[in-house]
């Protein structure tokens, strides 16, 4: 029987590194400028645009055409936390479904969706073109709408909003904290610590804390 379904972020909570376009900015010796998240969150450019300027950064940075194995060898770098599979493991053996959805890269976090054989996997995706990153992509996933694509997702699975659990880091979290049944933040989380039903150092807390809140 079907109980729920738990969402997961992905960089900082399934992952050991924060975010993966940092990570990608670190190794492509670019900028990772909050002026730009600052632009998005105030709606002056879309998710999109975001994108456009930070993989331009990259680009430029970069000094030369960016391959789609300049990518892989930098986003094989980012570590997926050893507590990750049992945790998801145990959550499936009592009845939830495990999803991931991200607005990190989908080289990135493919990888982390077969790890840990999600039910569900949702990232943003890059764009090659012979073999070569260009500016732009999929915003299948843009921060500000995680939310509204976690309702329709559900809503077409027939689960109540009451019964999906969500975990979390970030500030961009704190909207789906507000919505779901269940909100869970992994540490270090900064302000969603203060806004998330509960707050954990290993995943491995997850399943019980699930178990012991919807008494079962």
């Amino acid at each position: 029987m079907l109980k729920g379904i738990v969402f997961f972020d992905c960089d900082g909570v399934l992952t050991e590194d924060h975010s993966s376009w940092l990570a990608l900015h670190e190794y492509f010796g670019s900028i990772d400028n909050s002026y730009f998240a600052s632009l998005y969150k105030n709606g002056i450019i879309s998710y999109l645009d975001w994108m456009k300027i930070d993989i331009a950064l990259m680009i430029n940075s970069w000094g030369r055409p960016i391959r789609k194995s300049d990518v892989e060898k930098a986003l094989s770098k980012i570590k997926i936390r050893s507590d990750s599979l049992i945790a998801t493991k145990m959550l499936k053996q009592m009845g939830y479904l495990v999803g991931i959805i991200s607005s990190g890269i989908d080289i990135l976090v493919k990888r982390v969706c077969r790890t840990i054989d999600s039910d569900i996997c949702l990232y943003n995706e890059l764009t090659f073109i012979n073999d070569e990153l260009v500016p732009g992509g999929r915003d299948w996933v843009p921060l500000h709408e995680k939310i509204f694509i976690i309702e329709r997702l559900v809503r077409g699975l027939g689960i109540d909003l009451d019964r999906v659990v969500y975990v979390g880091d970030s500030i961009w979290d704190i909207p789906i904290f507000h919505r779901v049944g269940l909100s869970i933040a992994v540490e270090p989380c900064g302000e969603a610590c203060n806004e998330a039903k509960y707050v954990v150092k290993s995943l491995l807390d997850i399943p019980y804390i699930v178990k012991r809140y919807y008494g079962h």
